[in-house]
């Protein structure tokens, strides 16, 4: 498709039918990048203060949360953000209903879990959407990409249902994508990927970087080249980005890596630029760092993401603890950008695991089948030499055997048939000897 009518024509059309106001908010995005700090610290405060009348007013819990904590949102400044106290996953589980506003237009259930291995459904409004998209998309024009060009994804495909696999392939051609799914990545499949990106030829790539990495490894193992010539810039997210999968994958793209930081539930969150500085989207997101206790660490120090989204509306998240670490560096960037830097992130890792068939999925490939299931309070996923999966679960409330077949047998279905999946039910899951809690792992 001509990426001047995907532009022009198809995205704006797309995103009218889906109320979602993302041009408009991409054109603020272009010029806000380039204000003072201070100028985006008080568009900070007067989103936040619109956003705690909002939550007051629509959402039960923090109509309960604000008076407790005697906010009043109209005089309420950043620098007040520590009296109200912050927002933890079990807190959300618990009182889902009640943090949904009825006045944010229409809602979108969606669930996550990634590699924190704790379940979570939430809903998010077209507002929101819309913010996330336009970030994302500045992010791109960064790297003089713009929205209809080509864009290749090695990302999660958990779909199974035909008939959405039909409308999103439809979707997809129209829109200048194309999907490879990063659950599935078995020797054949990936000489079939290798072809796929030299056909499509993306302008630009979107993976998790370990699975992008398996497949430039595997293709320098196999003697194949991994051709995209109008490849402009690779953009990686969704676990910790080591240094060794950067190494490989710069080394055979030639051309710029970004990594970004976000989650479903916290949304767009940072990017890195051409510079490499990680910019945070403070358009729409107010990030802390904070210790065990709850304080907020100095500039350099170590500390938990703690999120406010100001275009969540739907289902505020105030202060929301994401279990992730990052710095903060009081530093401005070269690139002139007056957005608020984050370094050192240190996400959740997640493991790849091996096929029956002789391949590697994706950690997320089994994390998708746990996080279905609202019953699914935590878990941990560990997977022995022979590929069997040992799944240990604290269930919220009661798993049925009907249940536990059901998750056994999707797993079977990512791993290999040939595959034992054993689930037991426990009531804790204790941290690695680290002190990390790691989800899903391979002992291969």
């Amino acid at each position: 498709m001509n990426p001047s009518f995907v532009k022009h024509l198809i995205w704006p059309v797309h995103e009218l039918l889906l109320r979602r106001p993302t041009r408009r908010y991409l054109q603020q995005l272009e010029a806000s990048q380039w204000w003072s700090r201070q100028r985006l610290h008080d568009l900070q405060e007067q989103k936040l203060r619109r956003l705690l009348q909002h939550a007051r007013m629509h959402c039960p819990f923090y109509a309960r949360r604000l008076h407790d904590a005697g906010i009043e949102p109209l005089r309420f400044r950043l620098d007040d953000l520590a009296r109200i106290p912050t927002l933890t996953k079990d807190e959300i589980a618990v009182n889902g209903p009640d943090l949904r506003s009825a006045r944010a237009g229409r809602l979108v259930a969606t669930c996550t879990g990634g590699s924190t291995g704790a379940p979570l459904q939430f809903w998010i409004c077209r507002r929101r959407q819309a913010s996330d998209q336009a970030a994302r998309a500045r992010t791109r024009r960064w790297f003089g990409i713009d929205v209809g060009q080509r864009e290749l994804y090695l990302w999660g495909s958990p779909l199974e249902n035909k008939a959405q696999d039909r409308v999103r392939a439809i979707r997809d051609r129209l829109t200048n994508q194309h999907l490879l799914d990063a659950f599935n990545m078995t020797p054949a499949r990936m000489l079939e990927y290798l072809s796929v990106i030299r056909r499509f030829d993306p302008v630009h790539l979107f993976a998790y970087p370990s699975s992008l990495a398996r497949l430039i490894r595997f293709a320098a193992e196999s003697g194949r080249r991994f051709e995209a010539p109008s490849l402009k810039a690779v953009f990686v997210t969704g676990e910790v980005f080591d240094r060794e999968d950067r190494a490989v994958i710069e080394e055979f793209v030639s051309v710029p890596v970004a990594d970004g930081y976000g989650s479903r539930e916290g949304g767009f969150v940072a990017h890195q630029c051409p510079v490499g500085s990680y910019h945070v989207t403070m358009e729409s997101h107010v990030v802390e760092l904070l210790d065990a206790e709850g304080r907020t660490v100095r500039a350099g120090e170590t500390g938990e993401i703690t999120l406010t989204h100001l275009d969540a509306l739907g289902m505020p998240f105030l202060r929301y603890r994401t279990g992730d670490m990052a710095r903060f560096t009081d530093a401005h960037c070269p690139c002139g950008r007056g957005l608020m830097l984050l370094q050192g992130i240190e996400g959740r890792r997640t493991d790849m695991l091996r096929t029956t068939a002789g391949g590697l999925a994706h950690g997320l490939s089994v994390v998708y089948v746990l996080r279905e299931s609202a019953a699914v309070r935590e878990f941990r996923v560990v997977q022995s030499a022979n590929c069997d999966l040992d799944v240990a679960i604290v269930p919220r409330g009661s798993l049925s055997e009907t249940q536990i077949e059901h998750m056994a047998r999707q797993m079977r279905r990512r791993i290999g048939e040939r595959a034992d999946v054993r689930i037991r039910l426990v009531d804790h899951i204790p941290p690695d000897p680290s002190g990390k809690h790691r989800h899903v792992v391979s002992l291969s």
